[in-house]
């Protein structure tokens, strides 16, 4: 029983642990309107044929998105895995980018 104990010490502390992969994409002028991101957790079926939701629409007032986050925890990845692939679970995050402020017309040129 005693040279189980580490393994199963192990075991619990895998089990619970949070890895996380976090990939993001971001403009180099980075300028975001709130700090917070807005965002869901997309699913994928069978291994990629199927999205819920299949597309995630960005309601930003500067029509543009300054940075996109993909996450995946340890959870995602042991659903994927234990599911072969036919469900595969992420959070995708967006930031919309801050709207340009009003500079009014274009001078005119002296006559």
């Amino acid at each position: 029983m005693k040279q189980w104990f580490p393994v199963l010490v192990l075991v619990a502390g895998l089990a619970w642990a949070q890895g996380c992969a976090t990939y993001q994409v971001r403009m180099p002028d980075d300028d975001p309107a709130v700090i917070k991101s807005e965002g869901k957790v997309m699913h994928a079926y069978l291994w990629g044929l199927f999205y819920d939701p299949q597309v995630m629409t960005a309601d930003c007032e500067s029509r543009a998105i300054n940075d996109v986050e993909i996450k995946r925890n340890y959870l995602h990845d042991l659903a994927s895995v234990l599911t072969l692939g036919i469900w595969m679970p992420m959070e995708v995050h967006f930031r919309c980018r801050a709207p340009h402020g009003d500079v009014g017309p274009f001078p005119e040129a002296p006559r």
